[in-house]
Formats: C-alpha cells, sequence, structure tokens
C-alpha cells in the first residue's frame, strides 16, 4: 500500500506520495549516473545542475543549507570543490519536489485525484519545467479531455527535437502522455462500473 502524505504549503493542501515523486525524477535526472548528480554539472541544456536535477540559482545556498547546515561545505559544494553524499541529494530533491507541488496543482488543480502514476509524471515534467509551457495541453487535460491532452502535449518543439536527436527527453514526454491516456482510461473504467 502507497504511504501518502499531506503537505500544508502556501495554504494549499496538496495529497500525493512524495516518496513515488521523487523515484519517477530521480530515474529521469540521475540517468544511471549516481556519482556525477553528487557535484555541480551541467543539464543537458548547459545550465549548472546539482543532485537529481535541482538548478543552481541564487537561492541554492538557502535550499542547500536546509540540508546540509554547515554554511562552508554548502559554500564548497555549490563551487565545485565538494560533493553531497547520496542521501543528502535525496533530501535536496525532496525539498524541491516538496517546494513545487503548489505549483503542479494550480496547473492541474485535480491533481489530488490523478492516479499516483499520473501525479509522479505530472510532477516530474512540472519539475522539468514543461507542463507550464503547453497551457494548451493543460486546459485539455483540466476539462478531463484525456486523449487530446496526451496528443498536444506531445505536439512540441522539444519532443520533436528530442526524437530527432534521440535524447531523453522525448521518453520523459511519452511517460507523461502515456500517465495522461491512462487516467482517462482509468476513469472511464470507474463511470462504467458505477452505471
Amino acid at each position: 500500500m502507497k504511504s501518502f502524505k499531506t503537505f500544508l504549503i502556501e495554504n494549499q493542501q496538496v495529497k500525493c506520495d512524495i516518496d513515488g515523486i521523487c523515484r519517477v525524477i530521480k530515474t529521469y535526472e540521475s540517468a544511471g549516473n549516481e556519482e556525477k548528480i553528487l557535484g555541480v554539472y551541467k543539464d543537458s541544456k548547459g545550465l549548472l545542475t546539482l543532485g537529481h536535477g535541482h538548478l543552481v540559482n541564487e537561492n541554492s545556498p538557502n535550499i542547500i543549507g536546509k540540508v546540509i547546515k554547515d554554511p562552508e561545505r554548502v559554500k564548497k559544494i555549490l563551487a565545485g570543490e565538494d560533493k553531497m553524499t547520496p542521501d543528502e541529494a535525496d533530501s535536496v530533491l525532496r525539498n524541491d519536489v516538496e517546494s513545487r507541488l503548489p505549483i503542479v496543482k494550480r496547473l492541474a488543480p485535480d491533481f489530488d485525484n490523478y492516479s499516483p502514476e499520473l501525479q509522479a509524471e505530472l510532477a516530474s515534467e512540472t519539475f522539468r519545467g514543461m507542463t507550464g509551457q503547453s497551457p494548451k495541453a493543460l486546459a485539455l487535460l483540466n476539462a478531463g479531455e484525456f486523449d487530446a491532452a496526451a496528443k498536444e502535449y506531445l505536439n512540441a518543439k522539444e519532443y520533436r527535437e528530442s526524437v530527432k536527436n534521440k535524447t531523453g527527453i522525448a521518453k520523459r514526454m511519452d511517460n507523461l502522455a502515456n500517465a495522461i491516456k491512462m487516467e482517462g482510461q482509468r476513469r472511464a473504467k470507474a463511470r462504467a462500473a458505477s452505471a
């Protein structure tokens, strides 16, 4: 049985399986290279990144400092002079996910009622910054037009470029599109069973 946690952030209650979301993001972000993610590296877009997809920015010292209490060590990690432990990287990811869940919920107000699989994929793509760039797909999702939402989500330049260049982004986007379709099927079965 999955454990669900409730977080009260920005006066919004968001219910989901945080551990499941983190597992999905870790699969995508570390891409089997757990050693690399312990230090600062450049992501596929050339942006400085730390851990499981944490983009380094002016807030990073405070965010990393919630996990690593030694400010000097935080500075060294962000300067590329030290590395996090795997547990620290996991804790930073968890903090990032928890802080971004209200954004996901604003984009998809029915988030709490989605399957854990759709929640994880939707949170992962929001974490990557892609879902907000597809307002038409989100409008279709929020209207319960699941098949159309999945199709529209893949109607993106980034998706086509990823397929062409054989990068992992296409797989990630395909997984969200498939989770959206499955949500539609799940709800159709539930309606049929209750009729």
